[in-house]
């Protein structure tokens, strides 16, 4: 009887501890990310619902003289469902660049979770443009 009480709770703590990640998981929290096309960039997400904060650390040596924003930059999120997402620029926080404009003019950069690992995210982001499409894949981790 003592033996069998302890096979049940070693499978209690087991179930308890050993919770899997899934979509939602990733709709509040502070995040790093990362991108390895065109350019190695890592950067902080802080999320909270419909609202996204960008945070890069350190601008890549090949973006420096690029345009590229080093500033926070504040997106809106329209959820389609728990793992997909509509991303435009919120342009009431922060002036929009040039391509932040074009992304919110193209309706927005649509990101899809592929898979979840550990304590992270897999997803590919598709911009999609007159003529064609541009698909970026990254991930995210808590």
């Amino acid at each position: 009887m003592k033996k069998k009480l302890i096979i049940i709770l070693t499978l209690i703590g087991i179930n308890s501890f050993g919770q899997e990640l899934s979509c939602a998981d990733f709709k509040t929290g502070t995040f790093n990310t990362s991108i390895s096309e065109p350019v190695q960039i890592n950067w902080k997400i802080v999320r909270d619902g419909n609202v996204q904060t960008e945070i890069m650390p350190e601008l890549p040596i090949e973006l420096k003289d690029s345009g590229y924003p080093t500033d926070p930059q504040y997106g809106i999120i329209n959820w389609i469902d728990d793992c997909t997402y509509r991303l435009t620029y919120d342009e009431s926080k922060a002036e929009l660049t040039e391509s932040q404009k074009l992304i919110n003019y193209l309706g927005g950069v649509l990101t899809e979770l592929i898979k979840i690992e550990e304590n992270c995210y897999y997803y590919k982001s598709t911009l999609k443009y007159e003529g064609g499409e541009q698909v970026t894949s990254g991930k995210l981790c808590k």
